[in-house]
Formats: structure tokens, C-alpha cells, sequence
């Protein structure tokens, strides 16, 4: 699933709420896609991935054996390190020398990104030092959309265009919407609970 698709298919969407015509369907995509983009914001992560690798540079605020790094949906195929601290990222990490958590993280029922660079104690590097520079590259996102996101933006879809009994009226405002609306609120609230990023 690409990076910026929507989370549901106007076909899926018409499947749960009972819908047989594919008449509104390219007005429904635009309502999956606002929703999907919106959940984004709110759980501060995106659920789908990255059609092929891409860089992405971090730099610990402390020295840490650590590394906290964006949703990886897989492996990343390069960790590099500007060890020298000149702009340059020489330091190619091998495969040997880190471990990705949380552990198995794709191989939980519901498959779940990486989200940590751990170097091990036998490995080449013995910690990343504050403001040293990483250069990795992998594709950013989850192994696959959870369950959990794709119903949620189904339902707060629905609530929005007022094709589910949970809705009350329709607001133009997507924010408006979900703020208005209890059964819109307690979807959020569950995910929160779940999925959200929180800052530290």
C-alpha cells in the first residue's frame, strides 16, 4: 500500500456498511483519504509503508545503546554512521553488529513496525553518541495496515457521511465531525490507547 493511500477501499467501505452501489465511490475515496490522513495526525504515525527504501538521518539527544527510530516495516537495508562527525556517514553498521526492536515485531499476530536500533555487545560500535549522525535506510511504515485502522476508517468514515446509525448530522468540517459525534470520539479514543505516538 502506498505511503499516501487511504486506509479502506471505497469497495471495503460499501462491504461493511451494506452498500451495494459504486456510483459514489470516487466521492467515498475522497472521505477515506481525509479520515485515513486525519487518523495519521492524531496517532502521529502513518499505517501504510513506503513503496521502496528511503534515507532517513537521527541523531540521539544522549548517548544511548538505543536508537529510537521512526516505524520500520521491515529490516533496513543500510545503518550507517557519521562516526567521524565530518558530514560523511562511513561507518557501515553490519547486520551483526545491531538488533531491531522490539523483537519479533513482525511476527506478532497483528505485525507491528520496528522501532528501535539496538547495537549488541559483541558488535563494532559500542554506543551511538549524542548528536552522532545515523543514516538509515529502509522502508518507513507498517508491515501491513492493522485491523483496527482500516475499520476505524471505515466507521468514522461512515459517521462523517452520515451512512451509519452512529451519526447525529453532517458537518462539513472533519474535525467538527468527529468532536460532535460520541461514537466518532470513542473510536479515537480506543486507537489513542493502541497506536499513538506520544512525544517525550
Amino acid at each position: 500500500m502506498s505511503i499516501n493511500a487511504a486506509y479502506a477501499t471505497p469497495a471495503e467501505y460499501r462491504r461493511v456498511i451494506g452498500m451495494t452501489d459504486a456510483g459514489l465511490d470516487a466521492d467515498i475515496s475522497v472521505d477515506l483519504m481525509a479520515v485515513s490522513r486525519y487518523l495519521d495526525g492524531e496517532m502521529r504515525r502513518f499505517f501504510s509503508r513506503d513503496a521502496a527504501s528511503v534515507i532517513r538521518v537521527y541523531a540521539p539527544q544522549y548517548d544511548t545503546k538505543a536508537l529510537t527510530v521512526d516505524d520500520m516495516s521491515a529490516a533496513p537495508s543500510q545503518v550507517r554512521v557519521d562516526t567521524a562527525g565530518d558530514g560523511t556517514f562511513a561507518t557501515m553498521l553490519p547486520v551483526a553488529a545491531y538488533e531491531l526492536l522490539p523483537r519479533n515485531a513482525v511476527m506478532s499476530p497483528e505485525p507491528a513496525p520496528f522501532t528501535q536500533i539496538a547495537l549488541v555487545p559483541w558488535g563494532t560500535l559500542p554506543t551511538f553518541r549524542a548528536g552522532q549522525r545515523v543514516e538509515v535506510t529502509a522502508r518507513w511504515g507498517w508491515p501491513a495496515v492493522p485491523s483496527a485502522i482500516q475499520r476505524a476508517t471505515i466507521h468514522i468514515t461512515a459517521i462523517l457521511r452520515l451512512e451509519t446509525p452512529r451519526a447525529t448530522k453532517r458537518i462539513a468540517e472533519l474535525g467538527d465531525t468527529i468532536e460532535t459525534s460520541h461514537q466518532a470520539q470513542n473510536i479515537i479514543r480506543q486507537l489513542i490507547n493502541q497506536y499513538k505516538v506520544w512525544l517525550v
